[in-house]
């Protein structure tokens, strides 16, 4: 076989071909030097198969093989693990500030303000026991302080059912990813199974997933057939292929009904992977809403209620100016028991206060051991209290009763200061009648107990958060402060990791620009060097015509 003009005018056309198409690509590249999650493409060109002449073989001309994209799967699963990171402390850095701004106790209208005015006007009315008002201005001081406390329980509250929202149209936005990054498994399977690279649907499956991974910690498998498989950190599966397992809520009945995450087991059940979920947007929602919002309304509530026990205490000793004595200031504390929804028995425990001045303000739980005895842990000091046999009274005064329908293994959460803040309100005998104040202690106009009552602003009734009056460490006042400290110590800490994590993740997306971005600079050298071929082709195309001029003339 020999060379022949058709070959080379061949060669000029594959030439054409191949450097219009990396015109082309370099053209794809600089149009989207703008687009999130765009990977640059690159063309692959080799030489075209020779063909034997004579003894040797001759070039036939170049081809493109592949359209390939530039990316680092090593960096980008990195991405993903920095990315739920940064989501997670986003949302706690933006929560902390929300309760920043609830506890707020700039203005003088915070509860330390309250507290002071309280013991401040009982100061007052032991200096004049008889005045109206002085009596006047403890019961609006005290309404004041109750107000406040309502206020900041409420607003709480209400920001764990904020939470409790975002938890649920949270899952609805990564159900949203899921059932996408399924579809883009489908369509980029259907593509490459006719062996044609699906470049920019990769780019759209790989930024959904990095936007996925903000908002919950996946992990990411290739199974290498163009499909992409999902799962939680505990290696629940959440898209298999074209198979997505949808995530959904449920109420914990042992959390008041806060939203548990669920998901789709393929059996037509569902598992519960609230415990799975480890990072994210999700599991920062989840931590400030169970774990720092809840840790403030457990200890708002404890200083309300250990309040509330000191000054009834205190005041149950005194005598009014009409000569009445045992009369509370506050209203009883009522203690709650929540059975465990996990419990084998019947429900079996019943509690009453049955000293509203001095039961313990600490939250519990009775585990049953059976036959009416249990074991009572402290969850405040998280210690063992001991063991006991119903009926008895513990805790200073929580009058408990556990009967027999109560099975080894259950257990109850029971508490006195559950809901405190909320609830606290002045008892209607003094509200109705400032003459029930009981401000005299030997007699109706001496103002002992109101001083006893004012005497209580400086008394150690706390220690390490637990509420141990006569062997505490510090005062209600101090009690707060350290509230707020902790408060600030957390919104500090999730302002610095986030910081971090921005600059992690400044690194790692410049990382991924160097590998997988768009330079303009280098596709305009492509560009002009492709152009240059592409005109050494065409100029090839004129010198084969000429040639065949030559052959007609002659």
């Amino acid at each position: 076989m020999t060379s022949n003009i058709f070959s080379v005018l061949n060669t000029a056309k594959l030439g054409l071909q191949t450097n219009q198409l990396a015109i082309e690509v370099v053209g794809h590249n600089i149009a989207n030097v703008q687009t999130e999650g765009f990977s640059r493409q690159e063309v692959i060109l080799e030489a075209n198969r020779p063909r034997q002449v004579g003894l040797a073989f001759l070039g036939t001309g170049v081809r493109a093989t592949n359209i390939t994209r530039d990316f680092d799967q090593f960096l980008f699963n990195q991405i993903l693990g920095e990315s739920s990171t940064l989501g997670n402390f986003d949302i706690r850095n933006t929560f902390f500030q929300r309760l920043e701004t609830i506890l707020n106790e700039s203005g003088g209208v915070g509860l330390n303000n309250a507290l002071s005015e309280f013991f401040t006007a009982f100061d007052d009315l032991a200096s004049n026991p008889t005045n109206l008002a002085a009596r006047t201005a403890v019961l609006s001081t005290a309404g004041t302080l109750a107000t406040v406390f309502n206020r900041l329980g409420t607003a709480l509250f209400q920001q764990r059912l904020n939470l409790d929202n975002a938890v649920t149209a949270e899952v609805t936005e990564i159900n949203g990813m899921l059932n996408e990054i399924a579809e883009l498994n489908r369509s980029i399977l259907k593509i490459e199974n006719g062996n044609v690279a699906a470049n920019d649907l990769r780019d759209q499956r790989d930024l959904l997933i990095k936007q996925l991974s903000e908002k919950v910690d996946v992990q990411l498998i290739d199974t290498n057939d163009s499909n992409t498989t999902l799962t939680l950190s505990g290696g629940t599966p959440l898209v298999l292929g074209t198979t997505v397992f949808q995530l959904s809520t449920g109420a914990n009945p042992d959390n008041r009904g806060f939203k548990d995450i669920l998901v789709d087991d393929g059996m037509g059940g569902t598992i519960n992977v609230t415990n799975q979920i480890l990072d994210g947007e999700l599991r920062g929602f989840l931590d400030m809403r169970d774990v720092e919002t809840q840790g403030l309304i457990d200890q708002l509530d404890r200083l309300a209620a250990g309040l509330m026990e000191q000054v009834n205490g205190v005041h149950l000793q005194g005598i009014g100016l009409d000569g009445s004595s045992g009369n509370l200031f506050f209203d009883t504390l009522a203690p709650t028991v929540i059975a465990s929804s996990q419990n084998l028995g019947a429900p079996g425990v019943t509690a009453t206060n049955a000293s509203p001045s001095t039961v313990i303000v600490d939250k519990f739980q009775i585990r049953s051991t059976g036959g009416g005895n249990f074991d009572l842990f402290n969850l405040t000091t998280n210690q063992l209290v001991g063991s006991f046999s119903s009926p008895v009274t513990i805790a200073n005064g929580l009058a408990v009763t556990i009967s027999l329908g109560a099975v080894a293994g259950d257990t109850f959460d029971i508490s006195i200061s559950e809901d405190a803040a909320v609830n606290m309100a002045l008892a209607s005998t003094v509200l109705n009648d400032l003459n029930k104040i009981a401000a005299g202690l030997s007699g109706p106009g001496d103002g002992q107990n109101a001083l006893n009552i004012s005497n209580l602003q400086n008394s150690l009734v706390f220690s390490a958060g637990a509420f141990t009056p006569g062997a505490g460490s510090s005062t209600f006042d101090d009690f707060f402060n350290s509230m707020i400290s902790g408060l600030g110590a957390g919104s500090r800490s999730s302002q610095t990791i986030l910081k971090q994590q921005e600059g992690i993740m400044l690194q790692l997306n410049t990382q991924r620009e160097s590998i997988s971005g768009v330079s303009l600079d280098e596709e305009m050298i492509n560009l002009i060097k492709f152009q240059q071929a592409y005109a050494a082709s065409a100029r090839m195309v004129t010198v084969i015509e000429e040639m065949f001029d030559v052959l007609q003339r002659m």
